[in-house]
């Protein structure tokens, strides 16, 4: 999970949506609108909520948005082997990219410089 400040620009957009159970906040997703796709940077769900159909809204919510704003698809990067992670978004219509276009390409390294294993990251697309 990134930082909130990193969050900021996409609150002020209105590409961060959240989830509410019984009042209490379950879960949010953080997107940004890219010129080819909406890019899904963040989907939680508190775990005490998880396996109630939050995340599984969220992701619903978020293709509704890239609707909206006339986007054709929802791209993300997670973890290839985490059940909750890529076997969850294939799911959910995501399938994994084999070649990553420019924009991507950057996450990617942007994620290398962050120290995450990147052998472990998948790149996913979902059409809308």
């Amino acid at each position: 999970m990134s930082p909130v400040e990193f969050y900021i620009p996409f609150q002020s957009d209105g590409l961060v949506l959240v989830a509410e159970a019984n009042g209490v906040l379950a879960g949010f997703s953080a997107c940004q609108a890219c010129a080819d796709a909406l890019h899904l940077w963040e989907l939680a769900v508190r775990h005490d909520a998880q396996g109630q159909g939050i995340g599984r809204g969220l992701v619903a919510a978020t293709f509704a948005l890239a609707r909206a704003r006339d986007l054709p698809a929802v791209t993300l990067s997670t973890f290839r082997e985490i059940p909750w992670n890529a076997p969850f978004y294939a799911r959910m219509g995501f399938r994994e990219l084999t070649e990553l276009n420019p924009r991507l390409g950057v996450i990617h390294l942007r994620e290398e410089l962050l120290g995450l294993p990147v052998a472990r990251r998948v790149f996913m697309r979902a059409e809308v």
